[in-house]
């Protein structure tokens, strides 16, 4: 965003929201010599304590190839709507699985601590 000819910058995250894309969450920085000077301090406070690495292009390559291809679309259309205690429907479990078998195979058991070293949630938008 520009003021009065000055660039100040935000972080924002965006997601589709009944099908438009919506900003879902937005942080300011500040202006490019406030990042430039909290890069350069040596203040631990203003750095974060820890990060999280987690895998993301394999994922999102297998999940968007699923997506062209409307798995999860054809598979509910045979096996019809989604139980009302299910977190998902049938095909997106189908579709999540092989994603793991792609991506990174492993039981059904250790599917959720697969999970969890993606960051496939972001684009997924589910939580396993």
């Amino acid at each position: 965003m520009t003021i009065n000819g000055k660039p100040y910058y935000y972080l924002r995250e965006m997601a589709r929201v009944d099908g438009k894309p919506t900003m879902v969450s937005e942080r300011y920085l500040g202006s490019a010599e406030d990042i430039t000077a909290t890069m350069a301090s040596k203040d631990a406070a203003s750095l974060p304590e820890r990060t999280r690495h987690r895998g993301f292009g394999d994922v999102a390559a297998v999940w968007g190839m699923l997506d062209r291809l409307d798995v999860v679309g054809l598979v509910d259309e045979v096996v019809g709507p989604r139980r009302s205690d299910a977190g998902a429907s049938v095909g997106t479990y189908l579709a999540l699985g092989a994603c793991n078998r792609v991506v990174d195979p492993c039981s059904k058991r250790a599917f959720a601590d697969w999970w969890t070293t993606t960051a496939a949630d972001r684009f997924t938008k589910l939580v396993v």
